[in-house]
């Protein structure tokens, strides 16, 4: 199993989901009857500043996703790189 060190921005994607999540939640209480239904609603109705915070924290949550399987993909690479490293040192010894 590859190793990955805990990143402080794994923090930040916590709070971006919390944050995202919470936003939910309020077209959730508040659009609960609209037709449209809640997200949609939501959406549509949010003054402009909490809808760019919202994107904002979801672009972030995106980012920070995309960090963390680019840090997946190196300690793969890493470990696959010491297997061949051994198995080339394996094979010297004959």
């Amino acid at each position: 199993m590859p190793k990955i060190e805990i990143e402080s921005f794994f923090y930040d994607l916590l709070h971006c989901k919390d944050k995202i999540l919470s936003t939910f939640d309020e077209f959730d209480e508040k659009y609960e009857d609209d037709e449209r239904g809640p997200l949609v609603a939501g959406m549509r109705e949010i003054p402009d500043a909490k809808l760019i915070t919202l994107l904002v924290n979801i672009q972030k949550l995106a980012a920070g996703y995309q960090r963390i399987k680019d840090l997946i993909d190196e300690a793969e690479q890493a470990q696959v790189d010491e297997s061949i490293a051994e198995e080339d040192d394996d094979d010297d010894e004959f």
